[in-house]
């Protein structure tokens, strides 16, 4: 499975990763899965709540997942993926990532930051039997995410 992504919502998560540098950020990707893709609608960034570590690690408050499963019904689309910046690190998912990814219908998307400015992003996926991620397709496309079909 890939997922699709326009090119303003790339730059919504490279934004997001360069405003919270040297700290982690985190949020969700909205969407519907058309002919096997992942089509993310809407990028929701969230709040990295963690109280230490933040550097290196991400923790989005529950509630506020919650809070985006149930927007997301209302307007028929499914929470279909996470992203994640990785401060000074390449765009590589770590075994803590691994640990803590919940789903693995999900597209976990991580954005290298170097010294304040996003450079790289790449999609993973969890295999089935959670032992690693394997790299997932992501495809950037010009039209517009709300006009296409479900």
């Amino acid at each position: 499975m890939s997922v699709k992504l326009t090119p303003e919502q790339v730059e919504q998560i490279k934004r997001h990763g360069e405003q919270t540098f040297p700290e982690e950020c985190g949020g969700l990707l909205l969407g519907v899965v058309v002919d096997g893709a992942r089509v993310i609608r809407e990028i929701l960034p969230l709040e990295n709540v963690r109280k230490d570590s933040r550097h290196n690690r991400v923790e989005l408050d529950p509630r506020d997942y919650l809070r985006a499963e149930r927007e997301a019904a209302k307007r028929d689309l499914g929470v279909w993926g996470y992203y994640h910046s990785h401060p000074n690190h390449p765009a590589i998912p770590s075994g803590f990532d691994l640990e803590h990814a919940p789903f693995i219908e999900w597209s976990y998307l991580i954005v290298s930051v170097r010294d304040g400015k996003a450079e790289e992003l790449r999609a993973w996926r969890v295999r089935e039997d959670r032992s690693q991620f394997d790299e997932d397709t992501l495809t950037v496309t010009e039209t517009s995410s709300a006009k296409l079909s479900t």
